[in-house]
């Protein structure tokens, strides 16, 4: 690993030097670095081969804190190792770690496996408050969070990153996979991982809810009943649509607005995020005229065609089609919030 220093406001014109080589305790394979901050201290986190482990075949992450930004305190301590069965698919490898710090914790994803159709994404937690070069420290998850999904077309997610919307409200989840499952010879010889961008969200208790990596095209929304602030539209693997609170389990609860919708112009569809391909239908119906929330400019609502009056609502844990005359003093039956 090496490191390269600019100096100006611009980095596209900004001079550039090469500072050297990062050197680490062993002289052996190293990728992926990257860096955060931690109450004023500054760690660099890597792949790297462990001589001292498995004759050094494959990857585990590294951990070091930086005495400056070319240069890190030793020794460093290995934080994971691919020694679960989904790290060791064609190759054991775990790589592509980036942090992210929220509600008092460290969320680190990293990525595992070959980078085909099995390459996955990992998760290790830490307090903020808890001492960072201590490996007990970090909580791994024995599942990974972030896997090929054959209905939405992406394979092999991950080498993930985050970011912050433009607007400063969400978090978003950068990482690259594939759009076909089958590859001919080395996953690492193949060229055509795209990159990705989509909306990261958050559950009840703080953590991170990664979902499933979404189809092309738009990116989807969660639709929250104005009516219960716990309860989202889901469509289940059944294609049955229901009104649940939410369960923590992202995927059924994404949903498209596609426009122009089934109908053409002037109206939307709403299509299943996790099934694409399949809309949201009452009967023979399945293109809405897109209205301003009936009970808040804020939200959404969905008239069954021009001028009918009649609107998606959410009654019963389920979805109906009701007269606005129907739920006067109640329009929050037939509002949504996209999040």
């Amino acid at each position: 690993m090496f490191v390269i220093e600019g100096t100006g406001d611009n980095a596209i014109t900004a001079d550039w030097v090469e500072k050297g080589f990062i050197t680490s305790d062993w002289d052996t394979f190293s990728l992926d670095a990257t860096t955060f901050v931690v109450k004023g201290t500054r760690y660099l986190c890597w792949a790297q081969s462990d001589p001292n482990w498995q004759n050094g075949v494959g990857t585990g992450l590294m951990l070091a804190p930086m005495e400056n930004p070319w240069s890190i305190r030793k020794p460093a301590i290995v934080i994971t190792r691919p020694e679960l069965s989904w790290e060791r698919i064609g190759h054991n490898v775990n790589e592509g770690a980036y942090v992210l710090e929220r509600n008092g914790k460290l969320f680190l994803t990293y990525s595992a496996s070959a980078t085909d159709q099995n390459y996955a994404m990992g998760l290790l937690t830490a307090d903020a408050d808890a001492d960072l070069m201590d490996p007990t420290s970090w909580r791994k998850s024995q599942e990974p969070i972030f896997t090929s999904n054959a209905q939405t077309s992406q394979w092999g997610p991950g080498h993930s990153a985050f970011t912050v919307s433009e607007d400063g409200l969400s978090d978003l989840l950068v990482f690259h996979a594939r759009q076909y499952k089958e590859i001919e010879g080395e996953p690492l010889n193949n060229p055509d991982r795209h990159t990705r961008i989509q909306k990261l969200y958050w559950n009840a208790d703080g953590t991170p809810n990664f979902g499933i990596p979404v189809a092309d095209g738009e990116t989807p929304s969660r639709l929250r009943s104005s009516a219960n602030s716990t309860q989202y539209i889901r469509h289940n693997k059944q294609g049955v649509v229901t009104v649940e609170a939410d369960i923590g389990s992202l995927g059924e609860d994404l949903f498209r607005i596609v426009s122009p919708g089934l109908a053409g112009k002037g109206a939307v569809s709403i299509e299943s995020g996790s099934q694409p391909g399949s809309f949201l239908r009452f009967g023979t119906l399945s293109s809405f005229v897109y209205r301003e929330g009936l009970s808040d400019p804020k939200g959404v609502s969905f008239e069954v065609g021009k001028d009918s009056g009649l609107y998606i609502a959410s009654e019963s844990n389920g979805l109906r089609v009701v007269g606005i005359g129907d739920i006067k003093g109640r329009l929050d039956v037939a509002t949504f919030y996209k999040e």
